[in-house]
């Protein structure tokens, strides 16, 4: 089951930054300008940003998640201060063989090298309130993995986590997307009670689906990305994606 009838629209985001060579990295980099119209249309629709962790609360405010991928320490220079100027909470999910390191993943197919967060600023985001969650721990297509491995990355990538935080992870980001067939079991054995994706014909609280927020966004693809029409728009065209 989903958890609660009015579980918020979720928001993908990896890269925020005005560098050339990052857009190798696009759609998944952003403009600085692209993020701020994020945030102002937010602010201007009267949009409260939540966590997961935060979901465990009855609310009735207007709620978006707004996610952050892969972790690149970039996103300290601008996006994580104007989230803090704004009062506003997002989720960053940390794949941890590469904390202190590098997007291997995407240099290995020609794009630029990031630089990804370290154990401190890891520990800074969870001062400055935000939400720590798993990015599994090497960033590989977890689908196309065995179970023993499958589940060796979930529990060490937690595991790892929780020692530099000392707070309990709770959620989950697929890395590539793609939710393999024994997630719901693995997950939530590891202890995890929610898990992102991004094309999911059908969602749990293991399977929840995200919208990418890129640099052709507009104000009105925002307001159809965050509308209930456009969720059941997309769980139809994820189902035709799988088909």
């Amino acid at each position: 089951m989903l958890p609660g009838p009015k579980l918020p629209p979720i928001l993908m985001l990896h890269h925020v930054s005005d560098e050339v060579s990052y857009q190798s990295l696009r759609p998944y980099a952003i403009s600085k300008n692209c993020f701020l119209r994020l945030l102002d249309y937010l602010q201007e629709k009267g949009y409260t940003t939540s966590t997961f962790q935060h979901l465990q609360k009855c609310s009735t405010k207007r709620e978006v998640i707004i996610t952050f991928d892969d972790c690149g320490r970039h996103l300290f220079d601008f996006a994580i201060p104007e989230l803090i100027r704004r009062g506003m909470k997002a989720c960053f999910y940390i794949p941890t063989a590469h904390i202190n390191g590098i997007n291997s993943w995407d240099v290995a197919e020609g794009k630029v090298a990031v630089e990804l967060m370290n154990e401190n600023d890891i520990q800074e985001l969870l001062r400055l309130g935000m939400e720590i969650g798993s990015h599994s721990h090497h960033h590989i297509r977890l689908s196309e993995i065995n179970e023993a491995h499958f589940i060796d990355e979930v529990k060490t990538s937690k595991n790892i986590l929780e020692s530099i935080t000392q707070h309990l992870v709770l959620s989950f980001s697929y890395p590539f997307g793609g939710v393999p067939v024994t997630a719901k079991k693995t997950l939530s054995e590891a202890g995890y009670q929610y898990a992102v994706g991004i094309y999911t014909p059908f969602q749990n609280r293991y399977a929840l689906r995200r919208s990418i927020y890129h640099d052709g966004d507009t104000a009105a693809t925002l307001t159809q990305k965050l509308s209930p029409i456009y969720k059941i728009y997309r769980s139809l065209s994820d189902w035709r994606r799988k088909s």
